[in-house]
């Protein structure tokens, strides 16, 4: 009797992987498609990340208080891919004054993150908390989501550090 089962606990193993934990580990529900040219000049999209594991801000250059976090993260993680993405369409003809007014609020570091504005993309994700931080995996999918103010280095690191 424990062999009958034994065999059909390892048939049921093999076939249904997924389902028992196995595969690749890459569970997390996807991040849309996005597709922009930061005020740094360079093109970004999620097919031309893949591969790379990075953060996306989301906030708009109402949100003053939004630059500390902006600034820690900045600060905290060294060659990681940051976006800054602003959810207001009346930032995009002020874009490069955003990202100089969030450079003027931290004398001590200028921010080298691109900024970009695509509301479509904030509507799709049903932001309603200013900042709201998606940690993105290699494969584009979302590790995690945090709402609001970030700006501890310990908890930053230990955001960026997680896996699915």
């Amino acid at each position: 009797m424990h062999t009958i089962f034994a065999s059909i606990a390892l048939c049921l193993m093999l076939t249904l992987p997924g389902c028992l934990g196995g595969g690749d580990g890459e569970d997390g529900e996807a991040f849309p498609d996005f597709s922009f040219t930061g005020d740094d000049g360079k093109k970004y999209s999620k097919d031309s990340l893949e591969g790379e594991k990075y953060i996306i801000q989301i906030t708009a250059s109402w949100c003053p208080r939004c630059f500390k976090t902006m600034h820690n993260f900045s600060d905290a993680l060294d060659e990681e891919i940051y976006l800054i993405i602003s959810s207001d369409a009346g930032d995009g003809d002020k874009i490069q004054s955003w990202h100089n007014k969030a450079n003027e609020s931290n004398n001590s570091k200028d921010l080298e993150a691109p900024f970009a504005v695509l509301p479509d993309l904030a509507s799709t994700l049903e932001i309603d908390a200013m900042p709201t931080i998606y940690l993105i995996s290699e494969k584009g999918n979302i590790i995690a989501k945090h709402e609001g103010d970030l700006t501890i280095h310990s908890e930053i690191l230990e955001f960026y550090n997680q896996e699915l």
